[in-house]
């Protein structure tokens, strides 16, 4: 946090989104403030993304502007993902319509930021970067997404893209879990994958989800129950029982089987905290 702060005092753009996010933590601290929070990160985020579009990391990213990328990518990633995690919709259509117009917004930052890799693992952030490289590169090793896992091999109907997409975020799952249940893994690590998830899982399961397949619904079920089971971040509060609780009610009964894990996962969670 040390390094984006100390680029941040050199990119208008980095600071403003890093303030940004600032005032919406300030709005989940002080709820009477809230409103003013609110309307003040929105005010610093369209400030940022303005900045950020006018200078020159748009067309070139270099050694003097790649941290700043990367910064500006990861505080506008976690802010919209706060954001769009304490939207609560008339309908899931409604919710993941907006859930995926927040995606793909930021996913063109993100593109962006990964085209500065290289220049990253030349600065001061390399160590921190090849660390959470080496732990999204990870070989799953729970069984927590099995059943799922089993479901899209089995499922005869599906496209093979459609199927490398949905193989492509349940091992990303499965590596939240892993570290959610990991009695060894470190703090840091421990809830990495709540927040980098959206973004991970390829463009095509975005497209799947909006478009409410079932297949994507049941993933984004195991997603909602791994949100519960990180609720004590302050981005994400119940948001995971709200969402599984959507997709509970909007799907058909003969899908109720394969939430039945989640749904457990998030039962059993909700009664050890009595």
């Amino acid at each position: 946090m040390h390094m984006l702060l100390q680029s941040g005092l050199k990119s208008s753009y980095l600071m403003s989104a890093l303030l940004a996010f600032s005032a919406h933590h300030l709005a989940h601290l002080h709820p009477e403030r809230a409103p003013t929070y609110r309307h003040l990160a929105v005010v610093l985020q369209t400030r940022a993304i303005t900045l950020f579009n006018a200078s020159t990391a748009m067309t070139k990213i270099d050694e003097d502007n790649c941290v700043a990328v990367l910064g500006f990518s990861a505080a506008l990633g976690h802010h919209q993902l706060a954001d769009i995690l304490t939207v609560r919709a008339a309908s899931l259509d409604e919710y993941l319509t907006r859930y995926s117009q927040c995606l793909e917004m930021t996913r063109g930052i993100y593109t962006i930021a990964r085209a500065a890799w290289p220049l990253l693992l030349e600065s001061e952030l390399k160590s921190a970067l090849v660390q959470s490289q080496d732990f999204t590169s990870r070989e799953p090793t729970g069984d927590h997404c099995d059943k799922i896992r089993h479901l899209i091999d089995s499922s005869h109907w599906l496209l093979d893209a459609d199927r490398t997409a949905y193989r492509l975020a349940i091992r990303y799952l499965q590596l939240g879990f892993d570290a959610i249940f990991s009695t060894k893994e470190e703090d840091r690590y421990r809830y990495q994958i709540l927040f980098s998830w959206s973004m991970m899982v390829p463009s095509e399961f975005t497209s799947l989800l909006a478009a409410l397949k079932p297949e994507a619904l049941i993933i984004m079920a195991h997603y909602a129950s791994l949100l519960h089971l990180g609720r004590s971040n302050w981005q994400v509060g119940n948001s995971g029982s709200y969402i599984l609780g959507m997709i509970t009610d909007y799907m058909a009964l003969e899908w109720h089987p394969w939430l039945a894990y989640p749904q457990a996962l998030v039962a059993e969670d909700e009664l050890q905290a009595r």
